[in-house]
């Protein structure tokens, strides 16, 4: 049985190049250098809350932002402890969600989820506890929602859909109301 050479050649080299492939697309995103957490950096420091502009044409924060839904993000960074997230949710439709640096979605609710219109979220990391004097475990607390964030830095966005051009102003006056800073007992 003979085996011609040609023909070997041809499909290691579709093989060759369909590795190269896979390997570039996979890496890719970890050698752009405008990513998420690069762009958002430029607008604000960490652990402050940012209202973005209402996206337009030629004018969004991030890329395939939707013009109908605005958007107030924290770059959180919990190297020096916990950081508290403070929200009064204007509707159902709200959502909250937490991103790693990479983009990884590790944490996401719905407004209508959370059965309340005033919402804290206490974003640790694997190694530190939150401690609330009125609360024996704030884990089960109703009060406080903590999160477990498998990264020390990341993003928590708030987008607010609007179910018309006329609830624009009241959602834009309760993002505006958000905070994010430090966790400590008294926030």
């Amino acid at each position: 049985m003979r085996i011609r050479i040609p023909g070997l050649f041809i499909v290691l080299g579709l093989v060759l190049a369909g590795l190269i492939h896979i390997v570039a697309v996979l890496t890719l995103p970890a050698l752009a250098p405008k990513n998420a957490q690069a762009r958002l950096a430029t607008l604000g420091p960490a652990n402050t809350m940012i209202v973005l502009p209402p996206a337009s044409p030629g004018k969004q924060a991030m890329p395939m932002m939707a013009p109908d839904v605005l958007y107030a993000f924290c770059r959180f960074d919990l190297s020096n402890g916990p950081v508290r997230l403070n929200a009064t949710i204007a509707d159902d439709l709200w959502l909250f969600g937490l991103y790693s640096d990479e983009g990884d979605n590790f944490y996401a609710v719905a407004g209508a989820d959370l059965k309340k219109r005033d919402v804290q979220f206490v974003i640790v990391a694997p190694d530190q506890t939150v401690e609330e004097s009125s609360v024996d475990s704030p884990e089960t607390s109703d009060e406080i929602l903590v999160v477990n964030s498998p990264v020390t830095e990341g993003v928590a966005m708030i987008r607010a859909p609007l179910k018309g051009p006329s609830r624009a102003p009241r959602a834009a006056e309760a993002l505006k109301a958000t905070s994010c800073g430090p966790y400590t007992k008294s926030s």
